[in-house]
C-alpha cells in the first residue's frame, strides 16, 4: 500500500550506511535482498521437508543416508547461539526493497538512548503485526543497530524473544542467534532485561538490555491479510508481570505493511497491482 504525500512528510527514510553494501550497484543490492528473503522464508520448511525426505529414503532402504541426514539436522538444532553484531548491518540491504521509513526524530532517539544508558531505563517493545513470515524482524535488526545509538553512548540494540520452536529449526536458529534472539522463556527474558547476558549495551552504566518481541504470535499469523491492519492482543499477563518486576516500560509498536509480504489461503484473496510500504511506528 502506498503512503500519501502527507504521511511521507512525517516519516524519515532509512538509508544504507554500511560501506560494503554501498559499494554494490543498486541492482545487485536489490537482487541480494530478494535472494536472502527467499532463503529465509524457505528455512521454515527446511526441517519438515528434510524429515519427509529422510523417511522416504529409509522406506526405500537407504537407512544409512537417512540416519546421516537426521544427525545433521540434530546437530543444526543444537548448535550454540552466538551473537554476530556485524550481520545486523547487512540487513540494511532490505531498506530499498521495502522502502523502510520511521517516525523517530533525532531528539527522540537521543532521549531514548540517554534513558537507557544514563538512567538505566529498559523497554519491552511489542511489535505488531506478526505477519505470515515476520520479515519485519530483518528490518528491525538493521534499524535498531543503525539508529538506536549515539556517538557518545553507543548502541542500545537489545535482544529478541523468539518462540521456542524456532530453536529447533536448523539455519533459522543460527540466524536468530546472530541477531541476539533467544528462547522467550520467562527466566531468559527477566535475566537479560535486568542483568544482561553476553554483550550488553556498548557503553552503558547499567546492566541489562531492551527486549523486542512479536506478542501476537501464532494467532496473528492466521489473522494476517494483505492491505488489512490487524493486531491480536491476547491476555499477555506474563509481559505485564515482567514489566512490573523489572521496571521496564511496555511500548507498543506497529509496522505498517507488515501483513503485505505474503498471501495465505485462510484470509487472502488475489489482489492485483498491490505495492508494499513498510515502517515501524512507536508512540511518544
Amino acid at each position: 500500500m502506498s503512503a500519501s504525500k502527507a504521511d511521507d512528510a512525517a516519516l524519515y527514510p532509512c538509508r544504507i550506511d554500511d560501506p560494503f553494501l554501498l559499494s554494490l550497484h543498486p541492482t545487485v543490492r536489490r537482487a541480494l535482498a530478494w535472494v536472502f528473503v527467499t532463503l529465509l522464508a524457505s528455512l521454515y520448511y527446511l526441517l519438515p521437508a528434510t524429515v519427509l525426505v529422510s523417511l522416504a529414503l529409509a522406506t526405500c532402504g537407504h537407512v544409512t543416508t537417512a540416519a546421516a541426514i537426521g544427525l545433521v539436522l540434530l546437530g543444526g538444532s543444537l548448535l550454540p547461539l552466538h551473537e554476530r553484531p556485524y550481520t545486523r548491518r547487512l540487513c540494511q540491504v532490505y531498506y530499498e526493497l521495502f522502502r523502510l521509513r520511521h517516525n523517530l526524530t533525532q531528539e527522540r532517539i537521543r532521549r531514548l538512548v540517554e534513558d537507557c544508558v544514563e538512567r538505566g531505563e529498559r523497554y519491552i517493545l511489542g511489535m505488531h503485526p506478526h505477519g505470515v513470515v515476520p520479515l519485519q524482524v530483518l528490518l528491525w535488526v538493521a534499524f535498531a543497530d543503525q539508529y538506536l545509538r549515539t556517538a557518545e553512548h553507543g548502541t542500545v540494540y537489545g535482544f529478541g524473544g523468539m518462540a521456542s520452536v524456532i530453536c529447533y529449526l536448523p539455519g533459522l536458529r543460527t540466524l536468530m542467534g546472530w541477531w541476539t534472539g533467544m528462547p522467550a522463556t520467562y527466566s531468559n527474558l527477566k535475566r537479560n532485561l535486568t542483568s544482561g547476558c553476553g554483550a550488553t549495551f556498548t557503553r552503558a552504566k547499567h546492566p541489562g538490555r531492551n527486549l523486542y518481541m512479536l506478542p501476537g504470535g501464532v494467532a496473528e499469523i492466521f489473522a494476517a491479510q494483505p492491505a488489512r491492519h490487524v493486531a491480536v492482543w491476547k491476555p499477555r499477563r506474563g509481559l505485564c508481570r515482567l514489566a512490573l518486576e523489572t521496571g521496564a516500560r511496555l511500548t507498543p509498536m506497529y509496522v505498517f505493511g507488515g501483513n503485505d509480504f505474503y498471501f495465505q489461503s485462510l484470509t487472502s484473496r488475489p489482489l492485483a497491482g498491490q505495492s508494499g510500504s513498510e515502517g515501524p511506528s512507536s508512540p511518544d
